[in-house]
């Protein structure tokens, strides 16, 4: 069962809602905004336990379900009555008939407990005629009634929907929450933990996602490989590459990796110091390609990937704005420093 002691970084929200339980101050509409694997479901599922619980019982400063109760038992295996996810027919899009069945069950009261929970995923996808049908319920709800909008953003909301919910937003968890939360709840390496803690943004959904992701660990390695040798790869072998990882739809993992692979070779260059680095297992070879190439090699690489990243948010040729990265990434490491003897070195 989710409770409050499992969510990180999220203490302004914890506090919110904790606060909401013990004075009863419960509101009937709350928009949980984040990004996806922030920990929406998590929060809303935590304090619905909570608020639905026969016996609710103090752990420290948090107010938590007992785990024991009817009701608790039920929310755990998915089957409290009082507990529902709305779900919806489009994956695109929530409809107007979608939230129409919901209002429906509304008006139904509460099997047992003294509130009815509803949650909405996705909810920045409901089309304007579904957050109208929503507002009537928002305008007058049932004194049992209480909504959790989880969103990914809420400019897609009608300001008639904003005014009339609480709204809660998600903060990125910092990286090394993240990290220690990747070793100590899911058995971690040290080395693999600070690297998905890196490339979540401060999700810890994002983090256990890559952590338990082959594809991930496997294009890790590709391009670990790739980059070892970029300076002497070849048109073909970069287009390849490109060509691969656009068809398996890694893109964004790749530029993370990139940008962390160089930004390990501009710190160890800067501080000739290894203490800091991402990719502790590769510390030999970072030292020696920070100090083979020039800052402006260094610096040239980093705008390419960053480049890369804003033509992507575009919808440009995922395929070819890659290659077109790793051509200049390529062009930039082979601008060597005059200590490595490199022709034309800068």
């Amino acid at each position: 069962m989710n409770t409050f002691s499992e969510i990180i970084g999220q203490d302004i929200i914890i506090s919110h809602l904790q606060n909401a339980l013990r004075t009863g101050g419960v509101s009937h509409a709350y928009i949980l905004n984040g990004a996806k694997g922030s920990g929406r479901h998590m929060i809303a599922r935590s304090f619905s336990a909570a608020l639905l619980c026969d016996n609710p019982r103090q752990e420290g400063e948090l107010l938590e379900p007992c785990g024991e109760c009817l009701s608790c038992i039920q929310t755990e295996a998915g089957s409290n009555p009082d507990l529902i996810t709305v779900e919806y027919e489009k994956e695109s899009s929530i409809g107007v008939g979608d939230i129409r069945r919901m209002r429906a069950d509304v008006r139904i009261k509460p099997y047992s407990a003294a509130h009815k929970i509803y949650i909405i995923p996705d909810a920045e996808k409901m089309t304007p005629a579904a957050q109208n049908a929503l507002l009537k319920t928002l305008e007058e709800p049932p004194s049992y009634a209480v909504i959790f909008l989880l969103a990914d953003g809420t400019s897609t909301f009608l300001p008639t929907i904003m005014s009339r919910c609480v709204t809660l937003p998600l903060r990125p968890v910092a990286e090394k929450a993240v990290e220690d939360c990747l070793k100590e709840r899911f058995g971690a390496d040290a080395d693999r933990a600070r690297l998905c803690a890196r490339f979540s943004g401060g999700s810890i959904g994002r983090a256990v996602h890559l952590l338990e992701n082959d594809d991930f660990a496997t294009l890790r390695e590709k391009t670990i490989t790739l980059l070892r040798k970029i300076e002497e790869a070849d048109a073909s072998e970069l287009a390849s590459f490109a060509k691969e990882a656009a068809g398996q739809e890694q893109t964004q993992d790749l530029i993370d990796l990139i940008l962390t692979w160089n930004r390990d070779l501009l710190v160890c260059r800067a501080s000739h110091s290894t203490e800091n680095l991402i990719f502790t297992d590769e510390v030999q070879y970072i030292i020696e390609a920070a100090h083979r190439t020039s800052w402006k090699g260094l610096q040239t690489a980093s705008e390419a990937v960053f480049r890369a990243r804003r033509r992507l948010f575009s919808n440009v040729n995922a395929e070819l704005t890659l290659q077109m990265m790793l051509l200049e990434i390529r062009a930039a490491y082979r601008m060597q420093t005059p200590a490595a003897g490199h022709p034309g070195a800068g």
